[in-house]
């Protein structure tokens, strides 16, 4: 399984994800020519999308969905929730999948599992792809990490988890108290110690790689998440390399 990611991060996030001759495009955050832009400079041709995954109906997420999907006629798979907040259903030029929680179902080489979260969204999820021996989770928008998440988590070869924000910054940062409250709460976003914690407590002997994605520009710095995983990888005793998705240059291409 190869696996690019185009952006990531409040100002858009988009990754394609491959396997065989499936080839499909998670979350569409950036208008429809961004997208196709930034595929076409890492080579991979915007007909060749077989499906677009939506994790939640957030501009950072979907802005360019529904452009995309009529330009490229690639149905677009969501749960009933986001479907609807985006304006999927009863949309005859835009097909839509409905993707249910919980359970495995397949596009082509790609078997996949969606996983509900806790965000201000009207049902978002995760997203585990598999193909031969490879796991990938693709986990960003959610306020907490419970034990149920955790699980989701076991057994990937690659995990990519939000590091939205370190703790501190938020608290002594710009923005006003409601949206800080917003950001922290339940129905937020993971915090580097949130998404350190829920990883080490998943960490296995397949684990492959970490990618940390959805980095706040402003409560948060490429610096601050690289020693937060510095510290877990030596804390885990394990040797898994990791990186760190930008919003600007995404992340070159790599196996999962």
């Amino acid at each position: 399984m190869r696996v690019t990611v185009l952006a990531s991060g409040s100002g858009g996030n988009a990754c394609v994800v491959e396997a065989g001759e499936t080839r499909v495009l998670v979350d569409a955050g950036l208008s429809a020519k961004e997208i196709e832009r930034r595929m076409e400079a890492r080579g991979i041709r915007a007909d060749s999308i077989a499906a677009l995954f939506i994790t939640h109906e957030h501009n950072d997420h979907a802005s360019g969905a529904p452009v995309f999907v009529r330009r490229w006629d690639c149905p677009v798979y969501a749960t009933a929730g986001t479907a609807a907040a985006i304006g999927l259903e009863g949309d005859l030029f835009t097909p839509y999948v409905r993707v249910h929680p919980s359970r495995d179902a397949r596009v082509g080489a790609l078997g996949f599992r969606a996983f509900a979260t806790p965000h201000d969204a009207a049902e978002s999820v995760a997203y585990a792809f598999e193909s031969d021996d490879a796991r990938l989770v693709i986990a960003s928008d959610l306020g907490r990490a419970e034990e149920a998440f955790v699980d989701f988590l076991r057994h990937a070869t690659t995990l990519m988890v939000e590091m939205n924000h370190d703790e501190d910054m938020l608290r002594d940062g710009p923005y006003t108290w409601p949206l800080k409250k917003r950001i922290s709460g339940g129905f937020g976003h993971l915090s580097n110690a949130q998404s350190a914690g829920a990883m080490f407590r998943a960490l296995g002997p397949r684990l492959r790689r970490i990618v940390a994605t959805h980095l706040s520009r402003t409560n948060n710095t490429p610096a601050i998440v690289h020693a937060m995983l510095t510290r877990l990888v030596e804390r885990s005793g394990s040797n898994v390399p990791f990186s760190i998705a930008d919003q600007i240059a995404g992340l070159e291409a790599f196996e999962a």
